[in-house]
């Protein structure tokens, strides 16, 4: 059993690197569209080349569109759509449910993969991604191998892919909403600013218990290729051509089962030098030890330990460290060290190496060595850890072929006439046609003529062209000079590539606008009054609401787990939601809790990820509605979710037009105009993190914490971390001038009293 070996492309030097160092498929993004935004990423040309590359080696090249778009971006994205599809790319990786449609509708060529965006984690989420054409879905990073097998197991039809390596987000992927809200850099288009790894004070600790280690699962991967797992993927679109040619060479080691330990460990120790935090296998067997992904105490690169501080010593007036050196280190490597109360470790160029009192251009493994710290080091404590981070030796490790890109730009076949009578020669390829004038004298050898006509056309220069086959029409055996050969030649090549782009250009226009033409819906008769709805997990907060206030209320959406009884509005009122994340573990108690609520005659429930789909197949009788989590920013992306079912879907609050979603669909457009909306999901304990322990909390609390961006309400609800605003939200003055009519109160996660929850329904309804 194989599975595929998916390496990461920042560039188009990664991209090349990946393949050399034994990648079977790579990841790239182009200019828009891109999680990784702040990647090289690729222009059209190069995302040709490295396909055509990749076709003459056997292998793939996946294309990552996977950010949520607007609609004042449609013309953008079908023009990359485009791209991707003239470079015949073997899959597109797509978040946006509006992209996924237009994919799938206007692109069938494209394979069409999930990305881990869509945080899809069960079993039911594949189907549901499956049955709507998806050949592909990226996992989301916490699901656990039991898991996996399950998925390989019930769920036939699609592949999975999993990610093996590289840096992990501490909210599921796709749910995070941090940066967008505080800073307007939205990780749902490739923008984030990390603010996981900021320090926080969380009980009167200075801590960064949202920062994680990495993910590296080393030799476990084999455990997921006998899963049934069909591509391993290793994160590290920003990271450079020498990290992506490192893991990529040790991942391919193992796969291929290399099992000399000195061989893989000295791999491994390379990884480290170039980049690498402490590492973590995250939740592959299961979730056990919530504190453990978490490296509470410093951020980013440390590198390679090579020992620990001795001593300070003076060398010509110059401070150095001493330590016993367990690697070969050599002057200008670079070195870091942990310092005390500094986020970062101190990383300065060893300019100057030390041995038994002589300078050395190298110290060997075992020598105690000086390495002489920059005027500007701080304070370093004997017995901090010392670290390679950076290492010339490591770097000729991983030679890189030069390649010329352009070699491998795919091009067009032509087929070729070329007509040759007593009055010139004439070119032709389907309407094109160029002649030369000319007298011709008959030739004394054929063959050789018609080998030089051959040869002419073969050279079809710096044009996308290439000869297919060639016909010569010449039967009266003239001799045709190889001057003027060459001269029709580059005149009918040229008139062939300008009607080759001009044919481009017209049907890349014509589909275009036919998506734009079909994808659009007119403004609809709005409703005059808006019509309110409140989420809530808590019945009592009704208890001081009069039957004039309930009477304003179209539907209450109220926790699926709780009892809906105690609410005081008919069963034709009440919609349940579900959460969006929903383990093995917790599907039993889901499915009762829905059979209960279903026997009681309610029809309508709200999903907020993809798994939720698949009961639209099981219960077409029922009204689902989609929560922010499934992400509707733009028409085609609501006209998926309208086609799917006859539920309102929530408009996302990044979308820059939202007054177009609400003009379109006045009576399913909805608004939340109060709302905690969660800042982070997560199944790691930022609490347990902090203290590296779980203090057996009870599963559940509330607790404020707070870092530069202000302070925030972290929630254990069941051992699943939220982390809010310090207070809710509100957005009743934008929606109105959005235009919205269905908007939402929501009084969830945060304890609401009666008196306050009533306050704020009139204040905002009024």
């Amino acid at each position: 059993m194989t599975a595929e070996l998916l390496a990461p492309a920042g560039d188009i030097e990664s991209g090349f690197a990946a393949f050399e160092y034994g990648a079977d498929a790579v990841y790239l993004g182009l200019g828009q569209f891109s999680a990784r935004a702040e990647a090289t990423n690729f222009t059209p040309a190069e995302l040709n080349a490295l396909c055509g590359f990749a076709r003459t080696a056997n292998k793939k090249v996946l294309v990552a569109v996977n950010t949520v778009i607007f609609d004042s971006e449609l013309p953008a994205l079908i023009e990359t759509l485009s791209d991707v599809s003239d470079a015949k790319a073997d899959g597109v990786i797509v978040q946006d449910w509006g992209v996924a449609r237009i994919v799938k509708k206007y692109f069938p060529r494209l394979r069409l993969h999930a990305s881990t965006q869509m945080a899809v984690h069960n079993k039911q989420g594949v189907e549901a991604l499956r049955d709507f054409g998806f050949k592909r879905v990226v996992l989301a990073r916490e699901t656990s191998l039991e898991e996996i097998k399950r998925i390989k197991k019930d769920v036939p039809g699609i592949e999975i892919e999993t990610f093996i390596h590289g840096a992990l987000c501490y909210c599921y992927s796709g749910l995070c909403t941090f940066s967008a809200t505080y800073t307007g850099r939205s990780a749902n288009r490739g923008k984030c600013v990390y603010p996981c790894r900021e320090e926080f004070l969380i009980e009167g600790l200075k801590k960064h218990p949202f920062s994680m280690k990495d993910l590296a699962l080393g030799e476990n991967v084999r455990e997921l290729v006998n899963a049934g797992v069909n591509a391993l993927k290793i994160e590290g679109r920003k990271k450079s051509p020498l990290y992506v040619a490192a893991v990529t060479d040790y991942y391919r080691s193992v796969l291929d089962g290399e099992t000399n330990r000195d061989v893989l460990n000295e791999k491994l120790n390379n990884i480290r030098c170039i980049f690498s935090r402490p590492t973590t296998k995250l939740y592959l067997g299961g979730i056990k030890n919530r504190a453990e992904p978490v490296d509470p105490d410093i951020v980013g690169h440390r590198g390679l330990i090579l020992g620990n501080i001795e001593r300070i010593v003076t060398v010509n007036s110059k401070r150095a460290v001493r330590f016993k050196t367990a690697r070969p280190i050599s002057r200008y490597d670079g070195i870091q060290i942990d310092t005390e109360h500094r986020e970062r470790p101190f990383g300065f160029s060893a300019e100057r190496l030390i041995v038994s009192k002589k300078d050395v251009f190298e110290a060997k493994a075992g020598q105690t060595v000086d390495a002489v710290l920059p005027d500007a080091a701080p304070y370093l404590k004997e017995g901090a850890p010392v670290y390679l981070a950076s290492s010339s030796a490591v770097k000729k490790a991983y030679p890189l072929k030069k390649i010329k890109y352009s070699d491998f730009d795919q091009k067009s076949p032509v087929d070729v006439v070329l007509y040759v009578n007593s009055d010139g020669i004439c070119a032709a390829w389907n309407d094109v046609c160029v002649k030369a004038a000319m007298t011709l004298s008959p030739a004394k050898n054929i063959s050789e003529i018609e080998k030089s006509i051959r040869a002419a056309f073969e050279k079809t220069g710096g044009t996308a062209l290439e000869l297919c086959s060639l016909k010569i029409e010449n039967p009266e055996n003239l001799f045709v000079p190889i001057s003027a050969l060459n001269a029709l030649r580059r005149e009918f090549y040229e008139k062939v590539s300008d009607a080759l782009n001009e044919t481009r250009l017209k049907n890349r226009l014509k589909l275009k606008q036919e998506i734009l033409s079909n994808e659009q819906i007119p403004e609809t008769n709005v409703p005059s009054e808006p019509s309110y709805v409140i989420k809530t997990d808590d019945p009592t907060i009704f208890d001081n609401f009069t039957n004039e206030d309930l009477g304003k209320i179209k539907e209450v959406v109220f926790d699926i787990s709780g009892d809906f009884s105690a609410l005081p509005f008919d069963v034709s009122k009440i919609r349940l939601f579900m959460p969006a994340v929903v383990r093995k573990n917790e599907e039993t108690a889901l499915e009762n809790d829905f059979k209960k609520a279903y026997d009681a005659g309610i029809r309508r429930f709200e999903i907020a990820n993809v798994w939720g789909l698949s009961l639209l197949k099981k219960h077409p009788d029922c009204n689902f509605a989609f929560d922010w989590e499934i992400y509707a920013a733009n028409i085609p992306a609501a006209k998926t979710l309208s086609e799917f079912s006859d539920g309102y879907f929530t408009v996302c609050t990044e979308t820059d037009v939202p007054e177009k979603l609400y003009a379109a669909f006045p009576e399913k457009a909805l608004a939340v105009i109060y709302q905690d909306m969660p800042l982070f999901v997560s199944e790691t304990c930022p609490r347990a993190a902090a203290h590296g322990k779980c203090l057996n909390c009870g599963r559940n609390y509330q607790e404020i914490i707070s870092s530069r961006y202000g302070k925030f309400l972290s929630v254990a609800k069941n051992c699943r971390q939220f982390l809010l605003n310090e207070k809710p939200v509100i957005r009743k003055n934008e929606a109105v001038k959005a235009g919205a009519k269905l908007m939402r109160l929501d009084f969830v996660y945060r304890k609401t009293t009666p008196e306050k929850a009533l306050e704020i329904f009139r204040r905002l309804s009024a």
